[in-house]
């Protein structure tokens, strides 16, 4: 059975967020709840090649002190055209949820379910804070073009954490100072990320 992903059709998302082709898209969780009352669930494959939905992505920023989790995409991810980037979003599809939850906070939970799956968390690391910051669009390319991001901060205590699923992902803590040497190597969203974000 192929993955249900919730996917919102792109005429009613750019009716409740600024259009904007290519960038960082700064938002309040405001209409957080009306994207879930209109997001619906689909099959991935029917999704992958049609831009009139857009795939909403959980892209979960972690940070540390002045440090933040960079991880590269390796090419046992499913995703073949984001392989051998390097990437600030721990996240992913959005799928139905095991235990039903509403609006916003559906999202947020979907963001934890892939936090927990990608990652180990040493029990001396918590996170301290979650909070949404906009989203992140690039329809200049082929990938995306059927997804939008949803930039969460995520803060923690510790850097005592570890890639779960190594065959798709590794990474590695990185200063702040020094993001820049990975920026050429980024797919685009954390490039966004760096330069509206980070580097602000």
């Amino acid at each position: 059975m192929d993955e249900l992903v919730f996917a919102l059709p792109a005429e009613d998302l750019w009716q409740l967020i600024p259009f904007k082709a290519k960038g960082f898209i700064e938002a309040s969780d405001d209409m957080l709840d009306h994207m879930v009352q209109k997001g619906l669930f689909h099959p991935r494959h029917e999704l992958e090649d049609d831009p009139a939905f857009k795939q909403l992505i959980s892209y979960g920023l972690l940070s540390c002190s002045d440090s933040f989790f960079l991880f590269r995409r390796n090419e046992g991810q499913r995703e073949k055209r984001l392989h051998n980037h390097y990437t600030l979003g721990a996240g992913g599809h959005m799928n139905p949820a095991d235990i039903p939850v509403k609006g916003k906070e559906y999202l947020l939970s979907e963001l934890k379910r892939e936090l927990f799956e990608e990652l180990s968390f040493d029990v001396s690391c918590t996170i301290e804070r979650i909070y949404f910051a906009g989203f992140l669009n690039d329809d200049l390319i082929e990938v995306g073009r059927q997804h939008i991001g949803l930039l969460y901060y995520v803060r923690l205590s510790e850097k005592n954490i570890s890639i779960l699923e190594t065959e798709k992902l590794s990474g590695f803590w990185v200063d702040k100072n020094q993001l820049n040497e990975y920026y050429d190597a980024m797919e685009t969203w954390s490039q966004f990320v760096v330069d509206c974000c980070i580097n602000k």
